[in-house]
């Protein structure tokens, strides 16, 4: 599958070559999951969560970095395989947006905006994306990325390489404030506030090369 130029992933082998390069990734397993798990109790055995593939070409040295993040589809007591979410810290004082691109598979990404506190949530968004959509994730907004069709996901996301993930609210709360299971959304109930989803659809590119190449784009992730 290619997923730019010079870059390929090897979906039977699970591999990733960038330029003749072999990108190791970074393996987040079912275990690590259990803190935002609907039903933690329903996990029988460990196994892949997803993975991620950090920094590739041609992005590196640039204040944008390039990531793959490919789920396989599972399902622990009802609820469909998805990431563990995070918000993110701001970069010296400012919140800094993050763009998904869907390579292949059918995502839902959960936004959410915490109001008061980390159990109170001011908007809550539902998009759905299939391949040749992306997804921009506002600033502020906490994010969970779930692989809602019966294939792998294949997605890219580009954020500013200097913002780190926030994953502790997430942890605390058990997940977003809904969890997409095989019956639907479900409300999790450890969340003292959260309006009803609105739903949207990652609008359509013609690929994650012309998204890279969308000077507008690529310069609401650092000044938005």
């Amino acid at each position: 599958m290619r997923i730019a130029r010079d870059i390929e992933f090897l979906k039977d082998e699970l591999r990733i070559l960038a330029l003749g390069e072999e990108i190791k990734p970074e393996i987040r397993r079912l275990n690590e999951l259990k803190s935002v798990l609907m039903m933690p109790e329903s996990l029988e055995k460990d196994g892949i969560a997803y993975m991620m593939y950090r920094d590739l070409p041609p992005l590196r040295g640039s204040p944008i970095r390039l990531d793959v993040t490919v789920i396989p589809p599972w399902n622990v007591g009802g609820e469909l395989a998805k990431t563990k979410g995070h918000y993110h810290l701001p970069l010296e004082g400012k919140s800094l947006p993050e763009i998904y691109y869907v390579h292949s598979g059918r995502a839902i990404f959960l936004l959410q905006r915490r109001g008061a506190s980390i159990y109170e949530i001011e908007d809550f968004i539902v998009i759905e994306a299939e391949a040749g959509r992306y997804v921009m994730v506002p600033p502020g907004y906490g994010h969970v990325s779930v692989n809602a069709g019966e294939d792998m996901l294949v997605m890219s996301n580009l954020i500013h390489r200097g913002v780190m993930p926030d994953y502790e609210p997430y942890e605390i709360t058990r997940g977003a404030a809904y969890y997409v299971t095989s019956d639907g959304l479900v409300r999790n109930p450890r969340y003292e506030k959260a309006p009803d989803p609105r739903y949207e659809k990652g609008p359509e590119y013609s690929s994650l090369e012309d998204l890279m190449n969308d000077r507008g784009i690529l310069e609401r992730l650092t000044d938005p």
